[in-house]
């Protein structure tokens, strides 16, 4: 190779090293600040002891497992830096096996899965504690793509806004009507599938007032992704309070345009079919109980929030909003859908 050819291989290969270390340092930033980002749903801030157990075994098998790395990468580096050719080297005496090591690199590695199994099964044990006496019980049964919350022992029935006191086991009862979903909520308790024919359980108890996130985590068809919900944590008077408002029949429509929403609900708008709101005639069991929907922050699991101008875009085109759902209606027109919007905004 002449000296100019050289020269250019030379040259060449600084610019491809160059570029290898600043392309690594742009991945290594990216990564960096996405693992910063401050989410609502991070498995890294629990706010119940459940979540806190999950979590401390998850960070004993990362840093177990960072640890592996940097040993093992750091023999590897060491061995490269170390036992590199150099010009004028003879062939290097040849190894075949050393018993010491092969017995040192298969013992360390299952003393290390021994460790974290045994972690595993105490944690394992702890998760499955059977709930308090005075545990708060819920069915959560998970459809195509929405959640029903029922409150046997309180008598009554909501939707995609699961509400709980704090400092008070919640024992969740999980259950499918159709497909596996899941019960993911990444500050209070890990996730859990609910399985058609089946029923899993899960215990939790919330430690501190908040709004927590949830969503299925089991791909469950085109809607998955918009399948949400939250868990409202209450001080226990304001869940009492709550209770006792979700046990009441719908509110009577204060307005003329609620009452004609009210009528339309009930008679050619269709919405009885599959809706169920508490004192009037719609009894449906096929779409989520609206007898105190106006009260929920959102509506369509979590795709909107529960305001005047939202509801209305759904009643215009749910399909549009929400491909896939299960919800069939009319074209209504603007008049109907504000008298609806009327009257589902006043079941508080």
């Amino acid at each position: 190779m002449g000296i100019r050819a050289r020269a250019f291989a030379q040259f060449a290969g600084q610019r491809a090293s160059a570029f290898g270390v600043a392309a690594l340092g742009a991945a290594l930033l990216t990564l960096a600040m996405t693992a910063c980002g401050d989410t609502p749903q991070s498995i890294l801030a629990p706010a119940t002891r459940q979540a806190r157990e999950s979590n401390a075994l998850l960070g004993f098998v990362f840093w177990a497992a960072l640890g592996v790395f940097v040993v093992v990468e750091g023999v590897l580096l060491f061995a490269l830096w170390r036992f590199r050719r150099r010009r004028g080297d003879a062939l290097p005496r040849q190894t075949h096996g050393h018993a010491g090591l092969e017995i040192a690199w298969t013992i360390a590695p299952a003393a290390l899965i021994a460790v974290v199994a045994a972690l595993t099964f105490r944690s394992l044990f702890a998760l499955a504690a059977p709930s308090a006496a005075d545990a708060v019980r819920v069915r959560a049964i998970g459809h195509q793509w929405w959640f029903e919350f029922q409150y046997p022992d309180l008598g009554f029935v909501t939707a995609n806004e699961l509400h709980l006191p704090a400092g008070r086991d919640a024992a969740i009862q999980l259950e499918s009507v159709d497909v596996i979903h899941s019960f993911w909520v990444p500050q209070l308790r890990g996730k859990t599938d609910m399985v058609p024919g089946r029923v899993n359980q899960l215990v939790f108890r919330p430690e501190a007032p908040g709004t927590y996130l949830g969503q299925c985590a089991e791909f469950c068809g085109g809607a998955h992704a918009q399948m949400k919900f939250t868990v409202v944590v209450e001080d226990p008077a304001g869940f009492d309070a709550w209770v006792a408002l979700q046990k009441q029949e719908a509110a009577l429509p204060a307005s003329a345009a609620a009452q004609q929403g009210l009528q339309l609900f009930t008679t050619t708008g269709g919405c009885l079919a599959c809706h169920t709101v508490r004192g009037t005639p719609a009894q449906g069991r096929i779409g989520p109980d609206l007898t105190h929907v106006g009260g929920r922050g959102h509506i369509a699991a979590g795709l909107m929030a529960t305001a005047p101008d939202q509801i209305a875009r759904w009643l215009r085109d749910p399909q549009g909003e929400k491909p896939g759902n299960k919800m069939t209606i009319r074209q209504l027109t603007e008049d109907e859908i504000t008298a609806l919007v009327a009257y589902l905004m006043g079941l508080k």
